[in-house]
């Protein structure tokens, strides 16, 4: 399939398809510029919030995540090229940072997912790569091989950097609260 740019209403009905055969959400940068997608991941989102899937079966298996993606969904930001992230926990996000659009398309997309998959929005289901790789010794916490949304804004300006699951899945639940 080619990549192409689909609706929320289109990933509830392909999300709906997969209810019963996914049970994890991955979720990732790209390590890439805007515009550019890739395969690896079922999704991706470009820097004005839309969403581009690669697969028109979420079941799909595709290797976004090491030694967890059978059953999972991978999302990925279409950002983050020269990010570097430093032990004591900054974070440069380089010159092509996540945008709130992204993000905020991400939190809508878990939102949708969750739903249709019924999955519950926490830690267990919906992980950044660095959470994943954190509980297999390749993240932050260890070799910082792997430290996609370690850590992202909140609050648009502030400048404060928190978890960047939290951030996500505390958006995602605001969503499927307030559709």
């Amino acid at each position: 399939m080619a990549i192409k740019r689909i609706t929320l209403n289109e990933l509830r009905q392909l999300a709906s398809k997969g209810r019963g055969n996914i049970n994890k959400i991955y979720l990732h940068w790209s390590a890439g510029q805007y515009h550019q997608f890739f395969s690896d991941y079922h999704l991706n989102i470009d820097c004005d919030g839309a969403i581009m899937a690669t697969t028109d079966d979420l079941t799909e298996r595709k290797d976004h995540t090491w030694q967890r993606n059978t059953g999972a969904v991978g999302i990925a930001l279409a950002c983050c090229a020269d990010a570097v992230a430093y032990a004591d926990g900054r974070i440069d996000f380089g010159n092509v940072p996540p945008t709130e659009l992204q993000i905020d398309a991400m939190a809508k997309a878990v939102a949708v997912l969750c739903e249709e998959l019924g999955l519950d929005i926490n830690a267990d289901t919906v992980m950044t790569h660095a959470e994943a790789a954190d509980l297999d010794d390749y993240g932050p916490a260890t070799t910082f091989e792997r430290w996609d949304l370690w850590k992202l804004p909140d609050l648009p300006g502030d400048g404060v950097l928190k978890p960047g699951g939290d951030v996500i899945r505390g958006k995602a639940i605001w969503w499927h609260n307030n559709w």
